[in-house]
């Protein structure tokens, strides 16, 4: 698991889908599925469910966006 991959999966869990994040992120959206689906294989569990429209964050993926959240912000007080 990589910074970069919990970067990507906050912004797809706060904007609310992989367009939108690679919008943010400035990567292809193929990029921000494959970094999401990557994160999945490595927890061996799923984070989001996709389908039409918004995507839902799983109990799991639930979990770990509070983690993310801490993790990322640490990372910047370690920087500054």
């Amino acid at each position: 698991m990589t910074f970069e991959q919990l970067r990507t999966f906050l912004w797809v869990a706060r904007l609310g889908g992989f367009r939108k994040a690679s919008e943010r992120l400035f990567r292809s959206q193929p990029a921000i599925s494959t970094r999401i689906a990557n994160l999945e294989q490595e927890l061996e569990t799923k984070l989001v469910e996709r389908g039409p429209g918004e995507l839902v964050l799983t109990k799991k993926g639930q979990q770990l966006l509070g983690y993310a959240e801490q993790m990322l912000f640490v990372e910047e007080e370690i920087k500054n």
